[in-house]
């Protein structure tokens, strides 16, 4: 069991590596990280699928590579987010929205098949090695954290604390609004939303918006 650099108050994470019934005492969310199955139960047992989460009260848990973060219930999140240094990826201009994050934490490596992760018929099947890389983030409800379409990584958002959204829009702009992803603790976004394209990774445009105080995970898989 590894502590993350971003464990605190929030939400305490550790990660867990090649395990066999291991016990959990929660209510905790669990995250596969790896591309295969784990599995979690108590007595029998259930295949949580690569990419996916779940939030456990008890039970154990078997995988090659997992996240286990506490749910906590916190009142003053933002306050506590600050003191703990957590960047403000906006900075503290007017009218700019509050996005924190925490310290990133390298975890290691794992072998995909970006055609089964991606689930994007036509690309060729085959294992690659990606580098996982995880952070926390925070904003207040009703925020809007911003409409983009470029990364250089597999993303993935699970939702520890509150409720929110990862959106896809046509355009930059929000009446183009054409999905949403609703988020509720436990919830992993189910397929990361980018196509690889010649060894990139192309995105449409999307965000991820706070309905109340949320706290979420940020997982970047960045080919090695």
């Amino acid at each position: 069991m590894e502590e993350l650099s971003f464990s605190s108050e929030l939400a305490h994470a550790v990660v867990l590596r090649d395990v066999q019934q291991h016990e959990v005492a929660g209510p905790v969310v669990v995250v596969n990280l790896a591309g295969s199955d784990a599995s979690v139960g108590h007595g029998q047992s259930s295949a949580l699928p690569g990419f996916s989460s779940t939030i456990l009260h008890g039970g154990s848990v078997t995988g090659s590579l997992l996240a286990v973060l506490s749910v906590e219930t916190v009142q003053n999140t933002e306050e506590i987010a600050r003191e703990l240094g957590w960047d403000n990826f906006y900075g503290s201009g007017p009218g700019m929205p509050v996005l924190l994050r925490s310290a990133q934490h390298t975890i290691g490596t794992v072998e995909l098949d970006p055609a089964v992760v991606l689930r994007q018929p036509g690309l060729e099947p085959g294992g690659k090695t990606f580098t996982v890389k995880a952070n926390l983030w925070f904003s207040p409800a009703g925020t809007n954290c911003g409409i983009h379409n470029r990364h250089d990584f597999i993303e993935v958002h699970t939702q520890i604390s509150g409720l929110g959204r990862m959106q896809k829009f046509i355009t930059q702009e929000h009446p183009s609004l054409y999905e949403d992803q609703l988020l509720s603790p436990g919830n992993t976004n189910p397929v990361p939303f980018c196509l690889e394209r010649e060894g990139t990774f192309i995105y449409p445009w999307h965000q991820y918006r706070a309905d109340t105080d949320c706290i979420w995970l940020a997982l970047e898989y960045h080919p090695s």
